[in-house]
């Protein structure tokens, strides 16, 4: 399992890597406008593309613009982010099936991605990883990788963040304010994993009721695709 931002910028060479890796299908979480604006054009390298929309826009989510706009510089920031994470479960819950179903149907190495990479991507994998029974701590680092988002963010990519922040809160935007939407942070995936303990009472029920993932069938993907230590 591979996870990326979008490849909408990849050049043949960079398709012949993932080729190379023997990726057999390309998990695009981006919503149907995103795809459309940025499409992936997928080589004839036998690869099958999967659309899952999760969240959509935050522009066009009141509740999610509500803490940019009434709270002051990061903190609202970061309160948004945190929103917007307790949404992931409920958004990817109707893709849970078509997606374990990869794994059970041997369509993998998947690549999984939306447009930065980080946020729908990086709780799609963490909960793929929990359900095949990865340690939290291992979770948890591996979704922390993204902080490189911030770290090498260039001056177009920051810029544009910060465009998008003024026009939806008509305020003035502090860099702090960009570097927590860009940043992978603990606080942001505990959000989502807070938000399935809180409806569904754990992981495994979550798995068990939005996908038919019982205690059999995960058993049967631990042993398919873990390697013993």
């Amino acid at each position: 399992m591979l996870r990326s931002d979008q490849l909408d910028r990849l050049q043949p060479a960079d398709w012949e890597v993932l080729a190379s890796l023997g990726v057999k299908t390309v998990c695009d979480l981006r919503t149907a406008a995103e795809r459309n604006r940025f499409p992936n054009s997928l080589p004839e390298h036998g690869m099958r593309q999967i659309p899952i929309e999760l969240v959509g826009d935050v522009r066009s989510n009141p509740e999610l613009i509500e803490p940019l706009r009434t709270r002051h510089g990061a903190e609202g920031a970061v309160a948004m982010m945190r929103q917007m994470y307790r949404q992931f479960p409920e958004a990817l819950a109707p893709h849970l099936a078509t997606l374990f179903r990869l794994f059970r149907e041997d369509e993998v190495p998947v690549l999984v991605h939306c447009v930065v990479g980080k946020d729908r991507t990086g709780f799609t994998v963490a909960v793929i990883l929990h359900a095949l029974g990865v340690a939290d701590e291992v979770v948890m680092a591996d979704y922390l990788l993204s902080a490189r988002v911030r770290e090498t963010a260039s001056e177009e990519r920051r810029a544009a963040t910060a465009r998008i922040i003024q026009r939806i809160t008509e305020r003035h935007v502090t860099e702090e304010m960009v570097d927590a939407i860009l940043d992978a942070r603990p606080e942001y995936l505990n959000a989502a994993l807070d938000a399935v303990t809180e409806r569904y009472g754990s992981m495994q029920d979550y798995l068990r009721v939005r996908a038919g993932l019982d205690e059999r069938v995960l058993g049967e993907l631990r042993d398919r695709w873990l390697e013993p230590r």
